[in-house]
């Protein structure tokens, strides 16, 4: 889902008006920061509210929903830092919300294909990553769940999983115990069956059942690893 971008009005437009009227060197990102402006905190809410409501509770970089009854879990995004293009703060199409964990990965790192564009871009083609305003997420990027992960079908797909560290839900798993010997032998059998199968109803009956023995793997494997993290350590030999 594409975002339509936030809308200024009133005394917000007013205040977003009065940073384009800045000088260069008074447009710092720093400015975003600031604490003591109560119009800038108007600003800022409006913003994050109008995000948070357009995009449905959903990240735009790791797909995951988190429905709160407060902004606070979520960071205002600017998609083009602010640090490095603090002319660009305000732009609609520059922002949306994001998860915490999303932004401090993707933090100030350079998303532009060329970052020395005088001007705001507006086109999907200036962009290394997915784009929350210009770009239809699935064209670039497929998401797994349980466990959770990311495959790319572009190269900007491949710089999304990259600057915004979408493979640290891939790296919560990389320890986990073994999937039990009768789990991995049903599910082997039932891809046998639905090879085998003579109608739509029964291949269908035989894939609800692989996820479901699929679910149950992978709880069994999440369990044995937590188990022998609560396993006392064996004090070294003195």
């Amino acid at each position: 889902m594409i975002p339509a971008p936030v809308v200024y009005e009133g005394k917000i437009r007013a205040k977003v008006d009065a940073f384009a009227a800045l000088s260069p060197e008074q447009k710092q990102g720093s400015y975003w920061d600031k604490t003591d402006d109560g119009d800038l905190s108007d600003v800022k809410k409006h913003i994050k509210d109008y995000y948070i409501k357009v995009q449905d509770h959903v990240c735009p970089y790791c797909q995951q929903k988190m429905v709160v009854d407060h902004n606070g879990a979520w960071d205002a995004e600017h998609i083009i830092a602010k640090d490095a293009r603090p002319e660009f703060m305000f732009e609609p199409e520059n922002l949306c919300i994001a998860c915490k964990d999303c932004n401090g990965e993707k933090s100030n790192k350079n998303v532009l294909t060329n970052p020395q564009l005088k001007r705001f871009p507006r086109n999907r083609e200036a962009y290394l990553i997915c784009h929350p305003h210009f770009d239809q997420y699935e064209a670039h990027l497929k998401v797994v769940s349980n466990p959770l992960f990311f495959i790319p079908h572009t190269d900007k797909g491949r710089r999304t999983i990259e600057i915004c560290g979408l493979l640290r839900f891939l790296y919560q798993v990389s320890e986990y115990g073994d999937v039990p010997v009768e789990i991995a032998g049903e599910i082997g059998t039932l891809h046998q069956d639905f090879g085998d199968a003579n109608s739509g109803a029964e291949q269908v009956i035989i894939l609800s059942c692989i996820r479901e023995l699929c679910d149950k793997g992978i709880d069994e494997a999440r369990r044995a690893r937590f188990a022998q993290l609560r396993k006392p350590q064996t004090a070294e030999a003195a």
